[in-house]
């Protein structure tokens, strides 16, 4: 029969082994981890994009990393239901700053959004109505009047730029004019 000092001493004994061998097992887990994220022979290539063109982001990486969705549609929502323009978190702006200097442009294989979203699996649908390429300073184009810069073939300009060129007939209740 085994005392129960002896067996007192057996189960710390015992007990103090497992903490040390999980302490053990978590060391060499975050350094793997730390490996892994500095290098790119991990399994999925983590993306890399050229950096901004401005001095710094209007918010830090990690912020921008994790929450750049909700401020681009808290600005789009301010923007279409309460009229409120300002340029902090515009697409327009983030687009002329991380633009590439090779393709001037967000999109493509090492574009800075598609990039990261594609590596996210996540689906990037801004660019069907805004423009992926900043635009160049132009002069403004007297056709289109009250202001508005030329067409820079997003769908949006395109449709703004049709309706204010179009003519519009006045609608008749059928009756003749006089």
């Amino acid at each position: 029969m085994v005392s129960l000092a002896k067996l007192r001493n057996m189960l710390t004994w015992q007990r103090g082994a497992a903490i040390a061998a999980l302490l053990a097992v978590s060391v060499v887990a975050v350094a793997s981890a730390d490996a892994h994220e500095e290098s790119s022979s991990g399994r999925v290539p983590v993306p890399v994009h050229p950096e901004g063109k401005g001095d710094k982001c209007v918010r830090d990486t990690a912020y921008m990393k994790r929450h750049h969705m909700e401020l681009l549609k808290h600005h789009r929502d301010e923007t279409m239901r309460n009229g409120i323009r300002t340029t902090e978190y515009s697409l327009k702006n983030c687009v002329s700053c991380h633009a590439s200097k090779d393709t001037n442009s967000v999109l493509g294989k090492n574009g800075f959004c598609q990039s990261c979203h594609s590596y996210a699996a996540v689906t990037l649908d801004c660019f069907e109505c805004h423009a992926s390429k900043p635009k160049a300073t132009a002069a403004l184009n007297p056709a289109l009047g009250q202001g508005l810069k030329a067409g820079d073939g997003s769908l949006a300009s395109n449709m703004r730029q049709g309706a204010l060129t179009t003519p519009v007939e006045p609608k008749t209740t059928g009756g003749e004019s006089k």
